[in-house]
């Protein structure tokens, strides 16, 4: 029972990997950092795996090797290769748009000078502002890995602009107060040291 359950596992895994290799070079995966064309010859290479286990297996019974395992072996791709490039290059650009115009985005630009490096790295301040530059600069550079994290879901990046400018906000508030404070506790000593003067006389 359990050799049979193996061999049932060895056909299941070699068809998911044939639809596997399909979807990725029909829609494409997500990886953050290797292009569709390098996840397809790692998915080729499982194929040729399970098709070689199935040999070891069977060996010249015949009747034993699924449908499956006739199927003809995909291309090797090259490692480039990106499904979809024209849609991941136009969801930059329109992502793009969105951080250039965005307030929070905006408010950081502006006020970045405000802090000092330490509390621009407290807020991750430069990563932050890194997510348009480094957008900008895949588009120029035709970086579809880089592109795809940001085409059509640049919403995760918004919030992060929103959360630093939050925080942002926060530590300059605090930057004014502070001088304000020191003030007007100067003023009241000395309002009060007047006072004894006047006491004195």
């Amino acid at each position: 029972m359990g050799k049979k359950k193996e061999n049932e596992n060895l056909a299941g895994e070699l068809a998911s990997s044939f639809a596997q290799w399909e979807y990725l070079k029909e829609h494409g995966g997500s990886d953050p950092f290797y292009a569709d064309g390098t996840n397809m010859n790692l998915v080729r290479n499982h194929i040729m795996y399970y098709k070689n286990r199935m040999v070891e297996e069977y060996g010249a019974d015949y009747e034993k090797y699924p449908e499956i395992f006739y199927r003809e072996l995909p291309p090797e791709v090259k490692n480039s290769y990106m499904a979809r490039a024209g849609e991941i290059k136009d969801g930059a650009a329109q992502a793009l748009e969105y951080y250039i115009s965005d307030p929070n985005f905006l408010y950081l630009l502006a006020n970045k000078d405000m802090l000092t490096e330490k509390e621009a790295k407290q807020i991750s301040l430069y990563n932050v502002l890194g997510y348009a530059s480094g957008l900008a600069k895949a588009i120029k550079d035709g970086d579809l890995i880089s592109m795809r994290r940001h085409a059509g879901r640049p919403e995760g990046y918004l919030e992060s602009f929103a959360q630093c400018a939050t925080r942002m906000m926060q530590l300059i508030d605090e930057k004014k107060k502070a001088p304000e404070q020191v003030q007007g506790n100067g003023q009241l000593s000395l309002f009060q040291f007047g006072m004894e003067i006047g006491q004195c006389r």
